[in-house]
């Protein structure tokens, strides 16, 4: 493999960067012939120790037969555990979302009520709840989180089973914690009293450390069942989004939207080159392989252009209404990504303000939205209860230093 030659670093990727525009114009036209000789040319120029681009670029138009992607990622998943740990912990994708819905939910819980039920889309390996279990121990409220199952997956049971034990193994007494299918969750929630419960439902999608992704129908079956719920009870939707930068609904063609996707993924890599020592390019590698570049695949690009709109402005449609975010949730998420001593910075959008964004150098990279049940009385009161967070009392201003201090290491 040629070695990578600073001298030419400039033309080299402008020309990559070019070649990636015409294959997207090429596809946008539906000029195959075109594409595909573009591509060739791509292949030329690409490695994966190569710069940001490139690698980019290599993930994106490597077949599943590659044998040099398949050993990457065979080699990387000998070291799953400890790279996920590392990659979770080194960079604050997961940590700001995590954060965020977590002092979310706990100051959404209404005094009066006995206990809090999180409906989590993708428990994964449950990094986001020990901060918010040991929270609600101190509060003395009771807790019962539930997986949501989908079909995809069937081989996730026992990732389930070893996330619950871990979790009990550290937090005594054990919280209640269940695995159900939508259908299931659906006539459940149907046939139980819910006066004394506040229903949290947790939705993070495209994440890096999450490792699968999820379609859009399924994450619109799952606010649909959100919806259904909390029009009869207290409760809420925490969302956090890893692609929001490049859903088709932002983009009015092909092409912008390929673009969009491409100024995101080569952000996530110029990121991680810039939070982790050179010296270790290896463990990088490593869990750019596990974590980002299954993200990064130009067939499902085109397949989720072509399935058509995606925007999540599905909100409305729902009946759903944002909760602003509170300029003491907004300071601490910038301490907690350090913002202007490092290369991130937090924003508050959206149409009244309920959605907070970790950026870098103006491209977002994740984005935190909540939402309630504009239908329910009772979400109408919480939802002005919660626009009064920057006047909260000094109890619950503690409690959110706590879990900022449990889940913010150094970056």
């Amino acid at each position: 493999m040629e070695e990578y030659d600073d001298v030419n670093e400039p033309e080299s990727q402008t020309g990559l960067q070019n070649l990636l525009t015409t294959y997207a114009d090429g596809i946008s036209m539906r000029q195959t012939e075109l594409a595909k000789m573009i591509v060739r040319c791509i292949n030329e120029k690409i490695s994966p120790i190569g710069q940001t681009l490139e690698r980019v670029a290599f993930n994106l138009f490597q077949s599943d037969e590659n044998q040099q992607e398949e050993y990457l990622k065979q080699e990387s998943m000998r070291h799953f555990k400890t790279a996920f740990r590392v990659f979770y912990d080194s960079f604050p994708y997961g940590r700001f979302a995590h954060f965020t819905t977590n002092s979310i939910i706990l100051e959404a819980i209404p005094t009066r009520v006995e206990s809090l039920h999180i409906v989590d889309f993708h428990l994964c390996e449950g990094s986001q709840w020990p901060p918010l279990i040991q929270a609600i121990a101190r509060i003395k409220k009771s807790l019962i989180i539930t997986s949501i199952k989908l079909d995809q997956d069937q081989d996730q049971d026992s990732q389930f089973d070893q996330t619950k034990m871990n979790l009990c193994k550290k937090f005594w007494p054990p919280f209640d914690s269940t695995r159900d299918g939508m259908t299931q969750m659906m006539k459940q929630t149907d046939q139980t009293n819910l006066t004394d419960e506040f229903m949290a439902f947790n939705c993070m999608v495209g994440l890096p450390h999450l490792g699968i992704t999820r379609t859009t129908t399924q994450v619109k079956n799952f606010l649909k069942i959100a919806k259904r719920v909390l029009s009869k009870t207290k409760g809420i939707i925490t969302f956090g989004d890893g692609k929001e930068g490049a859903r088709t609904g932002n983009c009015y063609d092909f092409s912008s939207f390929f673009n969009k996707n491409l100024a995101h993924y080569n952000a996530l890599y110029e990121s991680m080159e810039w939070g982790f020592p050179s010296h270790f390019n290896e463990g990088r590698m490593t869990m750019e392989t596990l974590f980002v570049s299954p993200f990064i695949k130009s067939k499902s690009w085109i397949k989720k252009w072509e399935e058509g709109n995606e925007n999540m402005g599905l909100w409305k449609v729902l009946g759903l209404k944002g909760v602003k975010m509170s300029e003491e949730w907004w300071n601490e998420a910038r301490e907690l990504v350090k913002e202007g001593e490092s290369q991130y910075g937090i924003g508050i959008e959206g149409e009244n303000g309920n959605e907070m964004v970790l950026e870098r150098k103006g491209t977002p990279l994740v984005k935190v939205s909540t939402w309630v049940c504009i239908q329910d009385a009772e979400s109408r009161y919480l939802t002005e209860s919660i626009r009064l967070w920057g006047c909260g009392s000094r109890s619950s201003r503690r409690r959110g230093a706590e879990i900022s201090k449990r889940i913010s290491p150094e970056i």
